[in-house]
């Protein structure tokens, strides 16, 4: 089965991952658990408390929506936000000696919804992280602010997708950021419009979200998360005649204090960042797995040192390729010398895209005119998980280079040619959360535009340079990439808390000392990771004292999903169970790749491609998400 939505950011992504019974293993998204849809249970009929109330949901989970204050540095502003909230809970009781508490997860984003990735991570967190009859751990995840399921939303278009189908669709004939100097001026008009309906939007709703949506407001709801399951436990506790406190001294954690534990991913390392320098004192256990440069988040232009390993990793694939041989890499012709061979064939087809675009009929009877922009952006994308999609890759490229375009157009429109008939599908349908995935966007750009530097100031001169500095570290995804600060050229809105730093924590203190981590932070990294390298997570590692770095000899974006690896799960249960890190930094192998056959049942296939990406990640709608 395919499906297409259209008018998504070219951030191809592909589907959301987990972990296995081995550390790193790619959660299938067909399981039964993986699922359950939405439709299953109405968020709506669930009353928001200032007390954390769960209630049953989807068979096995709770679900909870929690009142917080929309604006956290304004005590006299009596507007709330709800959160949306999903817990797995864990195989024993609150009460068993082997209960240690809530682990809370992020996927990334900005604006991956939590409640959409709890269901395909939290069993397979508790195989790696429970040691039977020792610990036992609650899996915990959320729809931050503006996104999915907690309120208000932010959508710059009202819920309009015809009309942000149609800026979608104008954006495509731009041909990129870096395409000509005409066509910088046009996005930078394109994005300015854009952004007014974003500031309209704001004036429509008095609890408009857009000015109390960046990171500092999120770890601030974390925070009340975490206290307020404290206070719910200690209550349930007390109606059975016990003393949480008691109760968690028993099971090794007599601070009174609530601490977090945590698991993000990408963008959810960002958070994770941001959480553990301003409230060091809450934290028990942070796993920040592809990691983030905080100081080029935070600071600067902006995100110029993540692709560092994009091209290396492309190269990458043309390395095994090779290596594999015609069968198990259909791009390798009988004459070809070296790995170069290939690459030089594939990017003189991209090239002759730029050149000459492609006019086709994809699905649904829709234009589609593929450029070498669209392929470049649908490679990156497809550098995220090189075990489920290098194949694949090398099959549509071997087709496409040889004329035959069929599956190339059905991939791209599951992530980058604008269906307009959704869109007048959708104008008297009634609104739902979750199938538009499309004002995500308006999350991302809210997030990151507020998070980063004011660069509303600079002119058309400066975004010139800007997309060439980007294009120069990575010629694949370069132009792709600048969009993301690009977008915050015009951005209308001020944040009302903003975080510069500095962003690191004092030294752990296993005794529980006010203001200090009871233990230091892990880091987790791939020696190719396209959008978090290496030497982000190693610069933010030597950041926060103690912290160490956990280097896994594999590629793509997340090490969870990016192969098995018992090494792995061995050290993530450690640190859970004891907080402990590595002496140094340490590396694991992974137990298969993407060119081997071991790892076969995580293919993805030009049949499931399109479902794949929208099932898991919504067809790119996040950068920085695994």
């Amino acid at each position: 089965m395919r499906v297409s939505i259209a008018g998504l950011t070219l951030f191809p992504l592909v589907k959301a991952t987990a972990f296995g019974a081995t550390f790193g293993t790619t959660f299938d998204a067909t399981d039964d658990t993986a699922s359950a849809r939405f439709s299953d249970f109405d968020w709506d009929a669930v009353e928001p408390k200032a007390e954390l109330e769960y209630h049953d949901c989807y068979n096995e989970y709770k679900c909870a929506r929690l009142e917080v204050p929309l604006d956290w540095k304004n005590e006299s502003d009596t507007r709330r936000a709800t959160i949306a909230i999903m817990k797995l809970p864990a195989v024993v009781g609150d009460d068993d000696p082997a209960f240690s508490g809530s682990v809370f997860t992020n996927p990334g984003g900005p604006g991956g919804s939590g409640v959409e990735f709890i269901p395909r991570i939290a069993h397979h967190l508790q195989k790696v992280m429970d040691k039977p009859g020792k610990k036992h751990y609650e899996i915990i995840s959320f729809d931050p602010r503006g996104v999915g399921q907690s309120t208000p939303a932010a959508d710059c278009y009202s819920g309009n997708i015809l009309a942000r189908q149609g800026t979608s669709l104008e954006t495509r004939g731009t041909l990129g950021l870096g395409s000509s100097p005409e066509s910088l001026a046009y996005n930078y008009a394109l994005t300015k419009a854009t952004n007014m309906r974003c500031s309209r939007a704001d004036e429509l709703v008095e609890e408009s979200i857009f000015k109390y949506i960046g990171t500092p407001n999120v770890v601030r709801d974390m925070v009340e998360m975490v206290d307020q399951i404290d206070a719910l436990r200690s209550k349930e506790a007390a109606a059975r005649g016990q003393s949480w406190l008691e109760l968690k001294k028993r099971n090794g954690d007599g601070d009174e204090t609530p601490r977090l534990q945590y698991i993000g991913f990408s963008y959810g390392t960002v958070l994770g960042n941001y959480f553990a320098s301003m409230y060091p004192g809450r934290v028990h256990r942070v796993v920040l797995d592809s990691v983030c440069d905080i100081e080029d988040y935070a600071h600067g232009p902006g995100w110029l040192t993540s692709l560092r390993y994009m091209d290396p990793l492309f190269d990458e694939f043309f390395k095994g390729c090779y290596e594999a041989g015609p069968e198990y890499c259909e791009l390798v012709r009988e004459d070809d010398a070296s790995w170069t061979d290939i690459s030089r064939r594939v990017w003189d087809y991209l090239v002759s895209l730029d050149e000459s675009p492609l006019g086709l009929i994809g699905p649904n009877d829709v234009n589609a005119i593929v450029t070498g922009s669209d392929v470049r952006g649908l490679i990156g994308g497809m550098m995220y998980k090189p075990i489920k999609t290098f194949k694949l890759l090398a099959h549509v490229l071997d087709r496409s280079i040889d004329g035959e375009y069929e599956e190339l157009v059905d991939m791209l429109a599951g992530s980058a040619i604008p269906n307009l008939e959704t869109g007048c599908s959708a104008v008297d349908a009634p609104a739902n959360k979750t199938t538009d995935l499309l004002n995500t966007r308006d999350v991302l750009y809210s997030v990151i535009c507020q998070d980063g530097e004011d660069v509303t100031d600079k002119d058309l001169a400066y975004w010139h340079k800007y997309v060439k500095e980007m294009q120069g570290t990575s010629r694949l995804w370069g132009d792709v990439w600048a969009t993301l600060r690009f977008a915050c050229s015009t951005w209308p809105f001020e944040p009302n808390w903003k975080f510069n730093g500095p962003f690191t924590t004092p030294k752990a203190d296993p005794a529980l000392s006010e203001g200090k981590p009871s233990a230091p932070l892990l880091f987790l990294a791939n020696r190719f990771d396209p959008v978090t390298p290496v030497t982000s997570a190693r610069a933010m590692a030597h950041a926060h004292n103690g912290a160490q770095l956990i280097v896994f000899e594999s590629m793509g974006h997340g090490v969870a999903g990016s192969a098995p690896s018992e090494c792995l799960a061995k050290h993530l249960a450690e640190y859970m169970d004891t907080g402990k890190v590595p002496d140094e930094e340490t590396t694991c192998e992974p137990e298969c790749g993407p060119w081997s056959d071991v790892c076969e049942t995580y293919r993805a296939t030009s049949q499931t491609f399109s479902m794949d990406y929208l099932l898991s990640s919504a067809s790119g709608r996040f950068p920085l998400m695994v």
